[in-house]
């Protein structure tokens, strides 16, 4: 069964998928005259540099920022250089820069065609815009979406953050899967069934905590093997093109294996081209789509050039990359190489943060899937199911996990593009529209 996963993960990840999203990629990168190069001022204007952020703007971004800071930043791309070798960083880069353009546009036509509830917030997402097209066909492809996208949540804040979660207590502490199992179900009840806002209040307080411990401690370690950096960046670029060879306990990798693990782990860490974020984009009170696309924009920058990049050069400077140890335990081995034993501490309360606060964010993904598939009445019950996985979670194989997650990254981020594409047209014009209002203000 597992053996299976693999393949068709490795199929969806090959080289046509890989090529489908970076030509879509630079196709709207041309749409949208490659803002994420020619408009960095406006963008910072606009995100970070933006004085006097409502309520509304910190919610939006932390609740965003919680469900793609997560393991896949450090586990995620732990696994891509451990099948892929160090050239994977390379294609993560390539692929994040292509994929700016994706998530700027999926965000925009997210917000631009969001709906109202009943009770007056906002609701959007792919499944909202792909249904604007090609008539009835474009209803059953928003429908496979809403279907994918439902899957996609469920292995990944469900199986892959809640398995990362309760191993790294476990492997730590030694507190049974269990126990962690069971005490995590009603604390998650207690914060998410308060309301977007009372998760969010939770999300803002733990993602700077989370990313500060983090962004230090990382540094430290390349501080510390700063020497190395150079030679860490040599087999990065010269492995993205050349095999690497078998070095320690690592067994080798080819070049495809780089491509393709670099755009998977990119992918599912920025999530651009899956339109899971624009779900939590779309909540927002903020009526000009294009600023909001700037956000994403941004998001992309912190996740995959910021965090992603930084758990690269730690595994990688301090050789770690060579123990033949994948995910998790070889970020571990990098930390224990600097901080000895407290560093498995260190590594066990960064893990725990990033992925917990992924499966509270994630819960805006699986909401918006409900409600669309089966009306907003619907998730009275429904919204209950959000907690089962956390049981079976901690039973699973963590390959079998990454497959699963991989293989659902793939079926929907095929319906998304494709809706991005056909509605470029839209897009142009929302774009220009949009654009001049911002530039008018700054």
């Amino acid at each position: 069964m597992f053996e299976k996963l693999v393949e068709v993960a490795n199929l969806l990840w090959g080289i046509p998928l890989t090529l489908f999203v970076v030509i879509a990629g630079l196709y709207l990168c041309s749409i949208c005259k490659f803002i994420q190069l020619t408009k960095i001022k406006t963008i910072w204007k606009n995100t970070f540099g933006k004085k006097n952020k409502t309520d509304s703007d910190k919610r939006t971004i932390n609740t965003v920022l919680a469900g793609t800071i997560g393991s896949g930043n450090i586990a995620g791309i732990a696994s891509a250089i451990a099948v892929g070798g160090p050239g994977a960083i390379f294609w993560m880069w390539i692929i994040a820069l292509i994929s700016m353009a994706i998530k700027f546009t999926e965000v925009t036509l997210a917000v631009q065609y969001r709906e109202k509830n009943n009770d007056g917030s906002y609701i959007g997402g792919p499944m909202f815009y792909i249904k604007k097209i090609f008539g009835k066909f474009g209803k059953i492809l928003a429908i496979i979406y809403s279907i994918g996208l439902l899957i996609l949540v469920i292995s990944d804040s469900g199986f892959v953050q809640i398995n990362t979660l309760a191993t790294s207590i476990n492997s730590t502490f030694n507190v049974p899967l269990l126990v962690i199992a069971i005490i995590l179900i009603p604390l998650s009840i207690i914060i998410i069934n308060k309301g977007f806002k009372r998760t969010s209040n939770v999300l803002r307080k733990m993602v700077p905590i989370m990313s500060a411990i983090f962004i230090i401690t990382a540094i430290m370690i390349i501080i510390l093997n700063i020497e190395k950096i150079p030679e860490s960046l040599l087999l990065i670029v010269k492995y993205a093109f050349n095999p690497a060879p078998v070095i320690g306990g690592f067994a080798g990798a080819t070049v495809m294996s780089a491509i393709s693990k670099g755009a998977a782990r990119g992918i599912f860490a920025n999530e651009a081209g899956m339109g899971t974020t624009t779900t939590v984009y779309a909540t927002s009170k903020e009526e000009n789509p294009v600023k909001l696309g700037m956000w994403g924009i941004a998001e992309v920058a912190i996740v995959s050039f910021i965090m992603c990049t930084l758990t690269g050069l730690v595994v990688i400077s301090s050789g770690a990359w060579t123990s033949g140890n994948t995910g998790s335990v070889m970020v571990l081995n990098a930390y224990e190489s600097v901080y000895g034993s407290f560093g498995k501490y260190i590594m066990c309360i960064i893990m725990v943060l990033f992925a917990y606060s992924t499966f509270l964010g994630f819960y805006i993904e699986y909401k918006t899937s409900i409600t669309y598939l089966f009306g907003e009445k619907s998730l009275k019950i429904l919204k209950w199911l959000y907690y089962v996985p956390i049981i079976f979670a901690t039973l699973m194989p963590i390959e079998a996990i990454w497959s699963m997650a991989d293989m659902a990254v793939g079926f929907i981020v095929i319906p998304n593009i494709i809706a991005l594409i056909c509605l470029n047209k839209k897009f142009k014009i929302i774009f220009n529209e949009n654009m001049k209002k911002i530039e008018q203000l700054t």
